[in-house]
């Protein structure tokens, strides 16, 4: 019982942030749209909430340490994950010529670019449009090696962050949500790395960090 307690509330942070979420970006949205995508939009939040679930039951929490860094990350992926589109993504797909708009899209290279370093062209290195790509996979370089042994090492990371960043990428293509651009993912697994190597100097500094 204890433990089904422990668990609930590890998700009790981002239920209540769902609901603000839906209540502030939703109500409005989905009150009178057709069945088909407001099924798809409950199909949208049971996968993400499958995954949730899946994730806290895996865990293990003997302390309070332990509570906090899983507590906080689901919360983490939440938000990166209305920050990039994923709540709109099954509606998006549901519209008539979604794939000829999104392959015109990548061919008239609108808001696509597949070209390395050329945000560095128009934006300067202290540009939010920089900085927020940096800082947006930077807690997830922490928080992996805190969640789990296997990333305690820099190339599990590299790949893990890298491999997030191209899904975030792609999931905007997808959508239309944003621009989707190569160099988001070199800042993106750039700001990964740099957080893992955060994460290596304080538990260098300090005994090291139990993982989750």
């Amino acid at each position: 019982m204890k433990k089904v307690i422990v668990k609930t509330l590890i998700l009790l942070p981002v239920i209540i942030l769902t609901m603000f979420f839906l209540h502030a970006n939703y109500q409005e949205e989905y009150r009178h749209v057709g069945f088909k995508r407001l099924t798809l939009f409950s199909i949208t939040l049971l996968m993400l909430y499958t995954f949730f679930l899946i994730c806290v039951l895996r865990w293990k929490q003997d302390s309070a340490w332990p509570f906090v860094v899983q507590s906080s990350f689901l919360v983490y992926f939440f938000v990166v994950l209305s920050l990039t589109g994923y709540f709109i993504l099954f509606r998006e797909i549901t519209y008539d010529g979604w794939w000829q708009q999104m392959m015109q899209r990548i061919n008239r290279k609108d808001h696509v670019n597949f070209k390395l370093l050329q945000i560095f062209k128009i934006y300067k290195i202290t540009d939010k449009q920089i900085l927020g790509n940096l800082v947006m996979l930077f807690p997830l370089g922490i928080y992996l090696p805190l969640l789990s042994k296997r990333f305690r090492n820099f190339f599990a990371v590299l790949i893990a962050s890298l491999l997030v960043s191209v899904i975030i990428e792609l999931l905007q293509l997808a959508t239309s949500y944003r621009s989707t651009d190569i160099d988001d993912v070199l800042l993106n697994t750039t700001g990964a790395c740099i957080g893992f190597i955060v994460y290596s100097l304080l538990s260098w500094s300090r005994k090291p960090i139990p993982a989750t």
